[in-house]
């Protein structure tokens, strides 16, 4: 076996590489090259996804100024470490390129190739070309560098050529401006603000003319994120047929999520289309006004084959299939994830279906106003809602201020988070349904107001006074009716459990005195603590009148780390149990009889829980305190419980919950009050308080302002 000398070798290796395949027709996908050794990608404009294409590509370098040849289909590169030209074919392997005059005092990290001719740019240095010809009939000729311009003042990080005009486009790093360049005297020219700062490694072209730029890392101010890194921008310049741009707009619109590095460049086949001919991406269907197809941003999910919509799947599309077409026209039919089960009516509640093919999160939009778009803030209805695989129930509330008439809805599903209702989704399915907003005379009242809580303070040692601390149960609680032709229809009361300074264990519920339970309507009715829907409503199945079960046991469903949760000094944590009770009722309920609000919520002892000396044990249910002079409920025993103590309640005389001097067991406040702190007597935190319950004719009626309270003896 004849041996070859060290320079013969290295000429022999280098030649399979120069002389490598080069791809085989100008590709959709874009490239991305990170990292030292450098790794390439492969990136889909539409979606973000991104998928490691080589993570081995013969050299230990880094390789930046990246740019596809579509002469000979070839990505040409500038090695940073070793200072000189390569390209690669489409097994991604690095060969080196001859070149004479390269400079030698710094290196390329921007650059691009068209019609041929590799260029080069570093600000402050220049702009550089290479002819790239002479490969075509000797892989190892000698290419000359021949320097353009010495002008270079943009502060770049990559360019690429628009395939329209053949000039060089780049966004300066520190200002965002978009510029242009002229390849053949590097005159650079201002075009316009793009509203995006931070490194641009990457930049690719379409065959339409759309500039789409990749951000390498976030963008902080003070220690704090104002833009994210990976985001993929695209900037619409297309041109018109006399070559003049068709938009005077060059803002820089979020396009898709893609991965972030300190090192990012980027090339493409200009002259290729974003999409396959064999598409792998889920459009919508709405129109168009809604940002439907892709050249408006439209949504667009990457099919994963694990994230979809409904039973049949989801299919392929090449663009958006805007209303009247769909995409259920061509392939299988895929828009059958999202049911709507109720009539959507201003105000009320709507229960919906969604048809999880796998886990994963659920956005959704609803153009509340008619006006073609899903702009508003409160068009959203759905923000990441966690599905699970199968069949999920999902309520809303329409919007009161919502047009009756014909509009669009926009559900998107996927392993992301934090979609909004147009851009590219890296999985998952976008579906688009349109619906019928059906008028009605709707109109809402609120308890103490929109924003505001009152205060409930259970003591929970009755029939006995005790500590008389009134913080054994302390609840923040706010109450909206919605009316439907001036008749209750609907009633959400939301609560935050604001102390537990309870031994005891207590559970919390509202009754609706004088409704019957057959008048809820139990489809539209829901329990959601800590924003999660619960398993039922919690409504009290037992009971004649309409009862709600929001928990059994606060001690055991509110989470907290110390006793007597913010009743002591040493026990200040954030609240950490919220609820929200929606009841709706069924068309034909008397609900005449109905309280004013917040109707009666009480508390009960918890089932199988000792409850206190003198008491049956374990009372359960049949235990309850409720606000002063409010009936018990139908479990309540009157019989062992009512009057024992310093019970004074009468039925005779509709007394309850009082003592003989009128101390109550349990408050309502009109603000967020301040309670007193563990084992403190309210009357000892609030002084003014006992004249005002004693006296019953409203003397000392600001007892419970801070003013009035000793500071030392409340939390």
């Amino acid at each position: 076996m004849n041996k070859l000398t060290l320079p013969a070798f290295v000429m022999a290796v280098w030649s399979v590489h120069a002389n490598a395949t080069p791809f085989d027709t100008c590709p959709s996908k874009a490239y991305l090259f990170q990292s030292a050794p450098v790794k390439v990608y492969g990136v889909n404009l539409v979606t973000g996804a991104t998928t490691l294409l080589e993570d081995d590509t013969g050299t230990t370098a880094n390789v930046n100024g990246v740019g596809f040849n579509f002469t000979d289909r070839y990505i040409y590169g500038y090695d940073t470490t070793n200072k000189k030209i390569v390209r690669m074919g489409k097994n991604f392997q690095v060969a080196d390129v001859n070149t004479s005059d390269l400079p030698t005092d710094h290196t390329f990290y921007v650059g691009d190739v068209y019609d041929h001719t590799y260029y080069l740019y570093r600000t402050n240095k220049g702009l550089f070309k290479i002819d790239l010809s002479p490969l075509d009939s000797d892989a190892s000729a000698v290419l000359p560098v021949v320097k353009i311009s010495s002008r270079a003042t943009v502060s770049l990080t990559d360019m690429a050529f628009h395939p329209g005009n053949g000039k060089l486009y780049g966004i300066d790093n520190n200002s965002g401006f978009l510029y242009e360049f002229d390849p053949t005297s590097g005159q650079e020219t201002y075009i316009a603000d793009t509203g995006q700062k931070g490194t641009f490694g990457a930049g690719y072209f379409d065959v339409n003319g759309y500039y789409y730029v990749s951000r390498n890392n976030d963008v902080s101010s003070g220690g704090v994120v104002i833009r994210e890194g990976g985001k993929i921008y695209r900037v619409n310049m297309s041109l018109d047929e006399s070559g003049d741009f068709v938009e005077s707009d060059f803002t820089a619109v979020e396009f898709a999520d893609g991965p972030m590095s300190n090192q990012n460049d980027g090339a493409r086949c200009a002259n290729a289309p974003v999409i396959d001919e064999d598409s792998n991406i889920d459009f919508g269907d709405a129109p168009d006004s809604y940002k439907t197809t892709l050249a408006s941003n439209g949504p667009r999910h990457q099919l994963d084959e694990l994230t979809w919509l409904g039973l049949n799947g989801v299919d392929g599309d090449s663009d958006g299939a805007v209303s009247p077409d769909s995409d259920d026209l061509t392939g299988i039919d895929d828009e059958d994830g999202i049911g709507f089960v109720t009539a959507v009516e201003p105000g009320l509640d709507t229960l919906v279906t969604a048809y999880a093919s796998t886990t994963g999160y659920l956005s959704g939009w609803i153009d509340w106003d008619g006006d073609g778009e899903f702009d508003e803030p409160g068009d959203k209805v759905f923000e990441d809602q966690l599905l699970q695989a199968g069949q999920n129930v999902l309520f809303f509330e329409a919007d009161l201020n919502a047009v009756a008439g014909d509009t669009w809805s926009r559900f998107r599903f996927s392993q992301q988070t934090g979609l909004d209702a147009d851009g590219g989704s890296t999985s998952g399915e976008v579906e688009d349904h349109g619906l019928t907003i059906t008028a009605a005379n709707t109109r809402q009242e609120h308890f103490p107001s929109s924003t505001g809580f009152v205060t409930l303070a259970y003591e929970d040692n009755y029939p006995y006074t005790a500590d008389y601390d009134m913080n054994d149960v302390v609840m923040f609680l706010r109450v909206t009716e919605t009316l439907k032709d001036d008749v209750v229809a609907k009633i959400k009361v939301t609560g935050q459990l604001a102390a537990l300074g309870a031994s005891y264990h207590n559970g919390f519920a509202i009754r609706l005195p004088n409704v019957a339970r057959t008048a809820v309507n139990t489809q539209l009715t829901y329990l959601k603590v800590n924003g999660q829907l619960q398993s039922d409503s919690g409504m009290e199945t037992d009971m004649q009148e309409a009862s709600f079960v929001i928990s059994n046991d606060l001690n055991e469903a509110a989470d907290f780390s110390c006793q007597y949760f913010r009743t002591l000094e040493n026990c200040r944590e954030d609240i950490s149990y919220e609820f929200e009770l929606t009841i709706s009722f069924n068309p034909d309920a008397d609900v005449s009889g109905l309280p004013d609000m917040p109707y009666d919520p009480f508390i009960f002892a918890t089932p199988d829980k000792y409850h206190g000396e003198g008491m049956p044990e374990h009372p359960g249910r049949s235990w309850e305190v409720h606000l002063a002079d409010q009936a018990p409920t139908e479990k309540f025993d009157k019989v062992n419980i009512m009057g024992l103590g310093v019970d004074d309640s009468n039925d005779a005389t509709g007394k309850y919950f009082k003592t003989s001097n009128n101390l109550p067991w349990a408050l309502m406040l009109p603000e967020q009050w301040e309670w007193p702190k563990e084992r403190v007597d309210l009357l000892k935190a609030y002084p003014d308080f006992e004249g005002y319950a004693t006296e019953g004719d409203g003397t000392n009626a600001l007892w419970y302002k801070s003013d009035n309270a000793v500071s030392a003896e409340t939390y």
